[in-house]
C-alpha cells in the first residue's frame, strides 16, 4: 500500500502488479489481505466513452475502491470534511490502465472522473447504492480548486443540473451529523 502525502486524508493508493505474457497479461486488483480502507459488498464497472466526466460527487457513509481497466482516468479529489486534517485539499491525478493504481477514497471527499480517451473502470463500494448517499455539485465549482483537463465536457443530465458546492456541503454536513453517534464528529 502506498499513501501519498499530497492526497486528502484516509485517500489510499495500492499499486498493482502485472504480469504479461506472450497471451496478454493478469493483474490482480483487489485481495481481500490488502489493507485498502473499503469493505466491499457491491461492485459496479463503467464504461465511458471519450470527454466524459462524472461528477463530481460525494458519499456521507461509504468508501469507493477503483480500478481503471482500460483508458485513462482523470480523477479529481476534494476534502470537505470539516474536521479532517487535509480540509480543503484538492488533487487531479490519473489513472491510467497501462500503469495500474487502485484508490479508495473515503466519505467526505468529493470525487469527478474524467475520461479523455474511451475507458473502463471498476470501483467497488462499502454499502450497496443508496441515491441519498450520493451528492453532487458543478464540476466546475470553484470551491473544489480542480483544473479539469476539459472545461466543457460530456454531462449526465443529473450532473448538469447539479447544485452548488455550498449545497452539497451543507447537505453532507446535515446526513453526516445525523448519522453520527453522539458526540462524535
Amino acid at each position: 500500500m502506498v499513501t501519498d502525502n499530497f492526497l486528502p486524508a484516509g485517500v489510499h493508493i495500492q499499486t498493482l502488479k502485472t504480469h504479461p505474457d506472450e497471451r496478454g497479461s493478469f493483474t490482480e486488483i483487489f485481495r481481500e489481505t490488502w489493507d485498502v480502507g473499503c469493505h466491499a459488498v457491491q461492485w459496479n464497472a463503467v464504461h465511458s466513452r471519450a470527454g466524459v466526466l462524472r461528477g463530481v460527487h460525494v458519499h456521507v457513509t461509504h468508501d469507493d475502491y477503483l480500478v481503471a481497466l482500460s483508458g485513462v482516468l482523470v480523477l479529481g479529489l476534494h476534502d470537505m470534511r470539516r474536521h479532517s486534517r487535509s480540509v480543503g485539499w484538492s488533487r487531479i491525478m490519473t489513472l491510467d490502465a497501462a500503469a495500474p493504481l487502485a484508490i479508495t477514497i473515503p466519505p467526505g471527499v468529493c470525487h469527478g472522473f474524467y475520461f479523455p480517451v474511451p475507458s473502463l473502470h471498476v470501483y467497488a463500494v462499502s454499502a450497496y447504492w443508496n441515491p441519498q448517499d450520493e451528492l453532487g455539485c458543478r464540476f466546475d465549482s470553484a470551491e473544489l480548486d480542480l483544473a479539469w483537463p476539459d472545461r466543457d465536457p460530456r454531462l449526465s443530465e443529473r450532473d448538469q443540473h447539479a447544485g452548488t458546492y455550498q449545497q452539497m456541503c451543507d447537505a453532507f454536513q446535515s446526513r453526516h451529523e445525523m448519522l453520527a453517534p453522539a458526540g462524535a464528529q
